[in-house]
Formats: C-alpha cells, structure tokens, sequence
C-alpha cells in the first residue's frame, strides 16, 4: 500500500501538514530514522519528493548542531546516490547545492561534494 501524506504524519508523530512540509518537519536527530522509513515504505505521488526534501533538511539540521558521525554521512550519501533522478529529483537537488552557505545551509556543500559538482 502506498503511503500518504496522512499515514505518514501518523507513523511519524507529526504534527504539520502543511506547504514546506519536508522543511517544518526536519529534526537533526531523526536522520537515520528518515531514511529506514523512507527505504521500507512506499508513497504516493508527490509524498516522495517531500521526504526527500525532510531527508536533506534534516541532515542540514544536523550539521549545524554538530550532530554528523560517520554512519548518518554514509547513510546519506548512500541515500542520495539512491534516490530516483527524474527531472524535479535532480532540480530538488540542485537547488539545496545553489543556495549553500555555511551558516545556514552547509548540506549544500556537503551535495556538492557527493556528486563532484563544480562551480561554473
């Protein structure tokens, strides 16, 4: 069965359900909980770009608190390498490289460096 928006704010525990819900519900201490729960379920569309968008915002909130061991960058990494690229996937991506900045969006360069991305 596919999962919705609503199945997983159950199974989660959250409470928004709103515009920019991958970003309202990022939790630096949930990363590696996000991306098991995003391995062993399956969604419906548009569910799937949102978890992404959780899965990167909450590895930023991580490294801003300092909270980045070896196994979340590995599970990451592994993940990004994982995700589906369509068009929006890759344009998802992107963007967090395009607005990377060290005080507030340092997963950016964190992509950048993944994927071997250079500044044109």
């Amino acid at each position: 069965m596919e999962k919705s928006f609503e199945n997983v704010d159950l199974d989660l525990k959250f409470d928004y359900h709103g515009s920019d819900w991958g970003i309202i519900n990022a939790d630096a201490s949930r990363v590696k909980e996000f991306i098991f729960y995003e391995k062993n379920n399956i969604f419906e569309k548009g569910v799937k770009s949102s978890f992404i968008e959780l899965i990167i915002a909450s590895m930023n909130d991580a490294i801003l608190e300092n909270k980045v061991d070896y196994e979340i960058r590995f599970l990451f990494s592994e993940y990004l390498y994982s995700i589906e690229q369509t068009e929006y996937h890759l344009m998802l991506i992107a963007y967090w490289v395009s607005i990377k900045d060290n005080d507030e969006f340092p997963v950016g360069f964190l992509i950048e460096e993944l994927f071997d991305i250079k500044d044109k």
